[in-house]
């Protein structure tokens, strides 16, 4: 078992936008080349083109009322559960790989850009999952918390974010686990 690359981002998507957010999703998230090649191995992976909601609802409303929030499976192992003001991507990329690997790190940035362009997101936040300390953040969002809820956990439980992938990639293995970075990006 690994630790998971997650990143939680902001969005001011309506009601009527997060009902159609499947639909938006599959027309304008393109996977970025580089997230790609980034990690898996997709010469035998199923290559999906389209983000896909829990079949057990029957449409998006129905999910959000009754579960709080929305899940969608998406292309190349992509992964979102959309809440009402964030949303947490994930993919089988792990932290460490993200930390470390340049090009896994762009890969999986590139793609969390494209998706907070289509969001309006004004912040990303990139963190390890998995049970580790900093997986208390996106636990918010499941509890109800606001994306603003999130940020402040952040900054009060685990400390000020790492100033760029370079201090995060200069700490120990066991160190990395703990920090998470911050962007900020035009919504």
């Amino acid at each position: 078992m690994g630790i998971d690359f997650t990143a939680l981002l902001d969005h001011s998507l309506s009601w009527d936008e997060l009902y159609r957010l499947p639909e938006l999703l599959d027309a304008r998230f393109g996977c970025p080349a580089a997230a790609l090649d980034a990690y898996l191995d997709l010469d035998d992976a199923p290559r999906p083109w389209r983000w896909d909601r829990d079949p057990r609802y029957s449409n998006v409303a129905e999910e959000l009322f009754e579960e709080g929030h929305l899940s969608l499976s998406g292309p190349f192992g992509f992964s979102a559960t959309v809440f009402r003001t964030g949303l947490e991507l994930t993919h089988p990329a792990r932290w460490w790989a993200f930390v470390f690997e340049p090009h896994v790190r762009e890969g999986l940035r590139e793609a969390a850009r494209a998706m907070a362009t289509i969001l309006r997101s004004t912040t990303i936040i990139y963190a390890p999952d998995s049970s580790h300390p900093t997986s208390g953040g996106s636990d918010l969002l499941f509890d109800g918390g606001s994306f603003g809820d999130v940020l402040r956990w952040f900054a009060e439980r685990i400390g000020p974010p790492a100033l760029g992938p370079q201090e995060l990639a200069g700490a120990e293995e066991e160190t990395s686990e703990l920090g998470y970075l911050v962007e900020r990006v035009s919504g």
